[in-house]
């Protein structure tokens, strides 16, 4: 389990929310917020516009020590906006369907509201006032690259149209199972605030915390760390003259 990996995507989705034309609704790792049909429709079960926040595809870096698996390596994060023609309303002004106020149901309205909410994204993401995003931030070393596509349908008289934004991130290490976090470190960082902002109103979030800290508690030695950063057995850091002949480190 790649906690840095779930951090990433928690910390994404709370810092975006309520800070693009979408409001709140944006959604966690939502499976079939945009589906394609076995005729090649596009369609969203979704009831307003929205936007979706997953982790696609990792890769760990090469030339690790050892066997270590900690090294996150890169990661993609994914961000798709999408908005239909059920999502409009109506303008009780001029009686006509808009998707916001004073913006009509134009195929031109539908993708400047979306690259707008993309935009806002990524505003949302590299605003230093913003606490989720700082978290955000300290959990990635670099934005290696960033990717826009868009898709569009019109099926049966309902139209569709969506951006996707993909980060390619290289992310921090995970921690060390048997090792205690540091004070002031990005993932004590994370627990923190997920324990002050969101275990109250998102009840599933207790349990996820609790899994993830059991997944690396524990008060293991400096020996017993440094064999599972590095993926050694103890006959290789017996080799490497890391332990002593009764068994104990140096």
């Amino acid at each position: 389990m790649s906690l840095v990996r779930i951090a990433l995507r928690i910390c994404a989705v709370q810092a975006v929310k309520g800070r693009t034309l979408v409001g709140d609704n944006v959604l966690d790792s939502e499976i079939g917020a945009l589906e394609t049909s076995s005729a090649g429709e596009l369609k969203t079960p979704q009831e307003k516009q929205f936007v979706s926040v997953y982790t696609d595809d990792s890769k760990q870096v090469s030339g690790l020590e050892l066997r270590s698996l900690i090294a996150s390596g890169e990661i993609d994060l994914v961000f798709e906006a999408g908005v239909a023609s059920p999502h409009l309303m109506t303008d009780p002004l001029t009686d006509e369907k808009v998707i916001m106020n004073g913006l009509p149901a134009a195929d031109a309205n539908f993708e400047f509201y979306l690259d707008m909410t993309l935009r806002q994204i990524a505003d949302a993401l590299a605003d230093p006032d913003n606490e989720w995003a700082a978290i955000f931030n300290s959990l990635i070393l670099r934005v290696e690259k960033c990717q826009r596509a868009r898709i569009s349908g019109d099926t049966n008289g309902v139209r569709l149209a969506a951006h996707q934004m993909k980060m390619t991130v290289a992310a921090i290490a995970e921690p060390v199972a048997g090792q205690p976090l540091k004070p002031g470190t990005p993932m004590a960082a994370f627990f923190a605030k997920c324990e002050s902002d969101l275990v109250h109103r998102e009840p599933d979030m207790v349990k996820k915390i609790a899994l993830m800290k059991a997944q690396i508690a524990g008060k293991d030695g400096e020996l017993a760390a440094a064999m599972r950063r590095y993926g050694m057995t103890h006959n290789e850091a017996d080799a490497m003259l890391l332990t002593l002949p009764d068994g104990g480190s140096p």
